[in-house]
């Protein structure tokens, strides 16, 4: 099975190593001669993300995983049953937002549990929706589907073509265009659709 978890405020809970000092925001001002300084990390800052991520991943560790392939991203943990049968749990982690793949859901449950101990956290149980993606799971017949149809039906929404009409061949067949039948195009608008 497939789960999903956030860490809200992550970026926050990491100690501030350096000495940062910030200014008041707005229209907020310090009486002269006196600075904020950093004891916790904070959004805005370049060190934010390598804080929160050295933080994750020691808390990983400590609680018993293996960085697969030493990126910071994939971890797994393997627990060896009573029936000596193994258990095991495969996080992906993106910045705050973590991928489980576990089908011992007690152990899953465990793991939530023991992180919120520890963190502020999300636990969107199975994993609905990944990346604009809609995720199907049928674990009786352990079949993962994926649809981007939400996602491709958005994209032809903001460029205004959600009324056109599908066809399965978009041309005529054997038509031979030649440059001088090319309309100018908004190409910045073009590259835009390209990307998405």
């Amino acid at each position: 099975m497939l789960y999903q978890f956030n860490v809200k405020g992550a970026f926050l809970l990491a100690k501030c190593k350096e000495r940062v000092y910030i200014n008041l925001p707005g229209k907020y001002r310090l009486p002269k001669g006196k600075v904020l300084q950093c004891q916790r990390l904070i959004y805005s800052l370049k060190q934010a993300g390598h804080g929160w991520n050295q933080m994750f991943v020691k808390w990983l560790l400590d609680y018993g995983f293996v960085n697969v392939d030493n990126d910071g991203v994939t971890f797994v943990k393997n627990v060896k049953q009573d029936d000596e049968s193994v258990s095991k749990i495969l996080l992906s982690i993106h910045v705050d937002d973590g991928l489980a793949v576990c089908s011992d859901k007690a152990m899953y449950k465990e793991f939530i549990a023991a992180m919120s101990k520890d963190f502020d956290l999300s636990d969107s149980g199975e994993l609905k929706w990944f990346l604009g993606g809609k995720v199907e799971q049928d674990c009786e017949k352990g079949i993962v589907r994926l649809s981007q149809e939400q996602y491709c039906n958005d994209v032809l929404k903001r460029f205004q073509m959600d009324d056109c009409t599908p066809v399965d061949t978009p041309c005529e067949a054997n038509l031979h265009l030649a440059a001088s039948d090319s309309l100018l195009m908004d190409t910045e608008r073009n590259t835009e659709v390209v990307r998405n």
